[in-house]
């Protein structure tokens, strides 16, 4: 019964949407009004202009003009949601030109449906991509493509999962028909779970939430649950009579009229069943004649066996062959109760027999079908399974990859930090090193100046002293008090010395330690003349700062060559001191 239900409703959805986006589209404003709204709202505005709400039916008569129409009006969208940088919206335009090339016919084989794949697997928006695969499972579905079916829904729906539902303006439409599907194979427990949730969210247009109502009526139906299907019947009659939808008003006042002789409440039924009856016969003529059936078991169960016969054969003339429908079933068994009521028992037995044969064969086909669909779910999970670690594989080299690439580029900052790090390091250890030895070099010199002064000095004072003084009555006269102090403050005491070799060695730290290591024969004595001459100092001014004579100084300094040399090899003393 739901079958043509929904397929009746999903026949006029398209019609009217498609002639209200050609509508649209002549007049000039549709892009216009889609320019002011959010994004939400363009997006679910785009899906109710669009003729393709449902894949497999598509309107018919379409001309060049019409076509041409619709395609400007998409490219003007296109053009628009990239200048809003929209790629949601640029995505979404761009699925609806290929919906709209497929009802033209331009992409009607595999080959292009595979390069469609590609295309859309190259999209960077997963709702539109998961929109495209729902799209392509509704189609796989409707050409009885089973397996595919189930493989393309079942990717949509774990992407539907994964974005969240409240993520995706048009959810109810892709979870109104998930839930069609599910309500083909005898599923009616899942089928009602999706379509209860489809009625949660804003139908794309009002006549799909009366189907998706409609449609848990059923299920609860099926499942023996009459109460809870006559509470979804008149909810969707009330819905249809608020939005004066003559054709859902037709088939929810049938639905409630069927509810309530499976209740057997057949006095309380036929109001209905008469107003379904009315308004189906011009609009929905599928439903007239199942109304018409439903109107004659009524009357029968009332013992009105005229007024059954005549409804009887008015449904002949509103039933047109349909393989999905319910009518045959229900032709036998009105007949089967006609002619039991009328004591004709032999025709009430042909048509019963004819009636359990149809149960049967539609059993025995149901049970194939739902061990198929079985069948095909497992084949589609496994497949999805597969696709799923292929992903989580994929997934997880990319993600150790940019882990290592991460950690090498850490690891090349702290490197590089490091030895910045160290590099700064090290210059300021050198400037420190550098202000040292620049320090040590000044008070070395200051102090050798000092040294050269007062060894002047003493010498003024010595040349002074030796002109005023007369000649000496004695061998050794005593030397006057104030120069001797002088003389011992000047003369290189071992306190002086330390102090000299410790301003010498910030200047030239490693100049003893070399003379020790390849002289290691020199005295103190030699030691200190060494470091003189190091320093550059002249023979009378090394002279008054060791306290001897010039003389000495130079037997001293050609003794210390000849023993250096012996070492060396080389007579220039000066080089031999440099190069320590």
């Amino acid at each position: 019964m739901i079958r043509n239900r929904l397929l009746l409703c999903r026949t006029c959805c398209v019609f009217i949407t498609w002639i209200s986006w050609l509508t649209v589209a002549q007049a000039g404003t549709g892009v216009d009004t889609l320019f002011r709204l959010s994004t939400d709202l363009r997006i679910l505005r785009l899906w109710q202009h669009s003729p393709f709400l449902n894949v497999g039916q598509y309107p018919q008569g379409l001309t060049a003009k019409d076509s041409t129409a619709v395609l400007t009006q998409l490219a003007q969208l296109a053009q628009f949601a990239q200048r809003q940088e929209d790629q949601r919206l640029y995505w979404y335009v761009q699925l609806q030109k290929i919906l709209f090339r497929g009802a033209l016919g331009v992409q009607s084989s595999r080959l292009d449906a595979v390069a469609v794949a590609a295309y859309m697997d190259a999209c960077p928006v997963l709702a539109v991509k998961a929109s495209y695969w729902y799209l392509r499972g509704r189609d796989e579905f409707e050409h009885q493509h089973f397996d595919e079916c189930f493989r393309w829904l079942l990717r949509a729906q774990q992407a539907f999962d994964q974005i969240g539902y409240d993520n995706i303006p048009e959810i109810s439409e892709y979870l109104r028909g998930l839930a069609d599907v599910y309500y083909r194979f005898g599923e009616y427990p899942t089928c009602i779970r999706y379509m209860q949730a489809s009625v949660r969210y804003p139908p794309i247009i009002m006549r799909l939430r009366m189907a998706a109502l409609n449609a848990i009526g059923h299920c609860y139906l099926q499942l023996g649950n009459y109460p809870q299907a006559q509470t979804y019947f008149l909810q969707t009659l009330k819905l249809a009579l608020t939005h004066h939808d003559a054709a859902y008003t037709a088939i929810a006042n049938t639905s409630v009229g069927h509810i309530l002789i499976e209740r057997r409440q057949f006095r309380q039924a036929l109001p209905y069943l008469y107003r379904g009856y009315e308004l189906s016969r011009i609009s929905v003529p599928e439903n007239a004649a199942l109304t018409a059936l439903y109107l004659a078991k009524a009357l029968i169960a009332l013992d009105s066996t005229r007024k059954a016969k005549a409804y009887i054969e008015k449904s002949q003339g509103f039933f047109k062959n349909k393989p999905w429908s319910d009518y045959d079933l229900h032709y036998y068994q009105a007949q089967t109760l006609y002619h039991k009521r009328v004591g004709d028992y032999r025709q009430a037995t042909m048509y019963l027999d004819s009636s359990l044969r149809l149960q049967d064969t539609l059993r025995v086909r149901f049970n194939v079908q739902l061990l198929a669909a079985s069948q095909i779910r497992v084949n589609a999970e496994r497949y999805l399974r597969d696709l799923h670690s292929l992903e989580v594989e994929k997934t997880n080299a990319v993600r150790i990859r940019n882990i290592i690439v991460v950690a090498l580029v850490l690891l090349t900052l702290v490197g590089a930090y490091a030895l910045r790090q160290n590099h700064q390091k090290r210059m300021q250890e050198k400037r420190v090193l550098l202000a040292r030895q620049q320090q040590a070099e000044a008070l070395l010199t200051q102090y050798v100046a000092n040294l050269q002064e007062k060894n002047q000095l003493i010498e003024t004072i010595s040349a002074e002293l030796n002109q005023a003084s007369p000649p000496p009555l004695q061998d050794h006269p005593p030397q006057p008090p104030s120069l001797d102090n002088l003389l011992n403050r000047v003369i290189l005491t071992e306190v002086d010395w330390q102090q000299f070799k410790q301003l010498f060695e910030d200047v030239y730290p490693d100049f003893f330690a070399a003379l020790q290591r390849h002289f290691p024969e020199v005295t103190p004595a030699e030691i200190r003349l060494l470091a003189l001459l190091k320093l550059g100092i002249s023979t009378k001014q090394m002279a008054f700062m060791l306290g001897v004579t010039m003389n000495t100084i130079r037997t001293s300094r050609y003794r210390l060559r000849r023993k250096l040399e012996h070492h060396q090899g080389d007579p220039n003393l000066d080089n031999l001191i440099q190069q320590l």
